[in-house]
């Protein structure tokens, strides 16, 4: 009965199952931590069909809406993460295999509604194929030069080569920037502003997600496109300061150039996790 019930479920919702998803989205009850039957049968489902098993690995992020003081919202998303966590074990994932189970409390919201946002009372379960231990460094593509090394500044650089911006962190998850992140901003202004004649290309790379998945989810605005607007919110920085439009182009890369991979340490994921500037005219 339990898997006609399955392949029941399977059969109605065959989007979720047609080919394994990078991130499953299980929604909660308001100021509720524990797995309705309907999630739980999602869960059953992709396991069942063999979209979640023990080649894969597993990172569970837990949030909130905006309902609820921060340090309440933080355990609320906490105990969300590991609702799904122990779900998964008892349908015989390996522990080992899930490597993250984190809480990151509620989703800024700009503008709030009555009740709050149902779509973020939610756990976020990411999927990949397990990593091979051996370790490569992935390759740029001929045509596009990759960033130069430390200690050059953009006016010494050839047209088509790109300089990578140190000291810029952005809020995780988000495209807003940390205020620790000002002065190099400030220097690539001054940079802009002293040599007229100087076109750019922003350009933002992301980390810590499937190679399949092109790109993460900005939470600001629950797109799958975090680089581009990481990169226009440069763009629209130094427009608001008086750099014209027209010298400057933006683009996001997402995934797909990753310096190293796989990542394995701290390190490699702030290798790939960044904003590079891009000579395309002087």
């Amino acid at each position: 009965m339990k898997y006609l019930f399955l392949l029941l479920y399977v059969c109605v919702a065959d989007y979720c199952f047609a080919a394994a998803p990078d991130t499953i989205h299980i929604h909660f009850g308001l100021d509720k931590d524990e797995l309705r039957n309907t999630e739980k049968a999602l869960l059953d489902g992709m396991v069942y069909e063999d979209s979640i098993n023990d080649r894969k690995e597993i990172l569970i992020v837990g949030y909130t809406d905006y309902l609820g003081s921060q340090e309440y919202n933080i355990g609320l998303s906490e105990r969300r993460a590991k609702a799904i966590y122990r779900h998964l074990v008892s349908l015989n994932i390996p522990p080992e295999n899930i490597k993250m189970v984190i809480g990151k409390g509620e989703i800024a919201r700009n503008q709030p509604q009555n009740g709050g946002y149902a779509t973020d009372r939610r756990v976020d379960v990411i999927i990949s194929d397990k990593k091979k231990n051996n370790t490569s460094i992935a390759k740029t593509p001929e045509s596009v030069p990759p960033a130069t090394t430390a200690g050059k500044k953009l006016t010494d650089i050839n047209v088509g080569q790109s300089i990578r911006l140190k000291n810029i962190n952005f809020l995780m998850g988000r495209h807003v920037l940390t205020q620790s992140s000002t002065p190099t901003l400030e220097d690539l202004f001054k940079t802009l502003q002293d040599n007229p004649t100087l076109k750019i290309q922003i350009e933002g790379h992301v980390c810590c997600v499937p190679l399949s998945a092109y790109d993460a989810e900005d939470e600001d605005t629950f797109e799958p496109k975090l680089s581009e607007n990481r990169a226009k919110y440069i763009f629209d920085y130094l427009v608001s300061k008086g750099i014209e439009k027209s010298r400057m182009q933006y683009k996001g890369f997402g995934r797909s150039k990753p310096l190293i991979y796989p990542e394995t340490t701290p390190q490699d994921e702030d290798q790939n996790r960044r904003v590079e500037i891009r000579v395309i005219e002087k």
